[in-house]
């Protein structure tokens, strides 16, 4: 990473999402954050500038593509185009079902947020990453990536499609200077889990490396 550009975080939790915002702002790179809870984005974009991280929120339902490219839109604005982009939604926990009980709509709702949202926030940085020559994109996933399972059904459809797409980010556009990486993660996350800033690290010393195309984190 260079020094100064922006991270935008789409999907950014209380977990995993904010410890990469704080991680890439202890670096001294401006941090954009995107999700739907308002009062939780305020209170972290609050903390980051306490920290002396210079930073800012726009609201959007990660499923909602044009939602998705207003709110990057408005943090372009505010803070310049983004250098890295760290897509990390928590699943929908709803349509997470044994195979035999999932619907269509399950998989429609689970793509929605798992791929069809990550595409338009990458569709709207890429170009700006481009033209400079150089970026990151982010992404994570459960182990479903590794181990899908028919009682857990819209994990692991949902899942297999995001690594192939992540995998083809980083086949495509290496290159050009743009590393793509899918962090895998392992286990629970937060209390008797992994700890997020542990997370963080670890996605922060590969974009650092620039190797892999996927690391897993267990």
């Amino acid at each position: 990473m260079s020094d100064g550009g922006a991270l935008f975080v789409v999907g950014a939790g209380p977990g995993v999402g904010t410890a990469v915002a704080r991680r890439f702002g202890a670096a001294g790179h401006p941090v954009g954050l995107v999700a739907r809870n308002a009062d939780r984005l305020r209170t972290t974009t609050e903390q980051l500038a306490a920290g002396g991280v210079r930073s800012a929120f726009a609201l959007a339902d990660v499923r909602d593509p044009d939602a998705v490219r207003a709110a990057i839109d408005e943090l372009e604005d505010r803070l310049g185009p983004a250098e890295a982009l760290c897509v990390s939604p928590l699943p929908d926990v709803g349509t997470i079902k044994p195979v035999e009980d999932t619907t269509a709509e399950d998989l429609r709702d689970a793509l929605a947020l798992g791929v069809v949202g990550t595409t338009a926030a990458v569709g709207r940085v890429l170009p700006a990453m481009r033209a400079a020559g150089r970026g990151a994109l982010l992404f994570t996933t459960g182990s479903a990536a590794l181990t899908p399972t028919a009682a857990r059904a819209s994990s692991g459809i949902v899942n297999a499609a995001q690594s192939a797409y992540f995998r083809m980010l980083h086949d495509r556009l290496g290159a050009e200077g743009i590393y793509a990486l899918h962090a895998v993660i392992v286990g629970p996350i937060g209390s008797g889990g992994h700890d997020p800033a542990d997370v963080a690290a670890a996605i922060w010393d590969a974009a650092a490396r620039r190797a892999d195309a996927q690391i897993v984190i267990r």
